[in-house]
C-alpha cells in the first residue's frame, strides 16, 4: 500500500499547458492532469490499456473513435483499448483524472518514489 498527496507529487509538463502527477500500483496507474487553455492534446491510441477519465472541474473537448464531446465536471470517459482520441482545452482551466489499467510505464515519466518504481518492493 501507498498512501500520498497529489500536491507532493512532482508536476511535470508533457505537451504545452499540459500537466501532470502520477501515481501507480502494479497493475494500474492513475494522473492528475490540469490543462490550461490553450493546450492540445493530438490524436493518439493507447494499444496497451483502457484508459478512463473523470473530469473534477472545467470542460475540455474531447474526440473517441470520431465521435465529439464537451467533458464537464462530474462526467466520466471510457476510452477503450485501441480508440483514437484526442482532446482541446476550452477556456480556462480544466482538472481531471486518468486511470490507465493495466499500468503504463510511460506515464511514470516524473514520478518520484512508491512501490510502483521498477525493482522496488512494497513497503507494507
Amino acid at each position: 500500500m501507498y498512501v500520498t498527496a497529489w500536491d507532493q507529487l512532482p508536476e511535470v509538463e508533457g505537451l504545452p499547458n499540459n500537466f501532470r502527477r502520477a501515481a501507480a500500483g502494479r497493475e494500474m496507474g492513475v494522473n492528475h492532469i490540469r490543462w490550461v487553455h490553450p493546450t492540445e492534446l493530438p490524436p493518439h491510441t493507447h494499444e496497451d490499456a483502457e484508459q478512463a477519465i473523470v473530469m473534477l472541474s472545467g470542460q475540455i473537448a474531447f474526440t473517441i473513435d470520431g465521435t465529439d464531446l464537451t467533458l464537464s465536471a462530474g462526467d466520466v470517459a471510457i476510452v477503450p483499448r485501441g480508440a483514437v482520441h484526442g482532446g482541446h482545452s476550452i477556456e480556462g482551466e480544466a482538472v481531471f483524472v486518468e486511470v490507465f489499467a493495466p499500468l503504463r510505464i510511460e506515464n511514470l515519466v516524473g514520478f518520484l518514489g512508491g512501490p510502483s518504481m521498477p525493482n522496488q518492493e512494497d513497503p507494507a
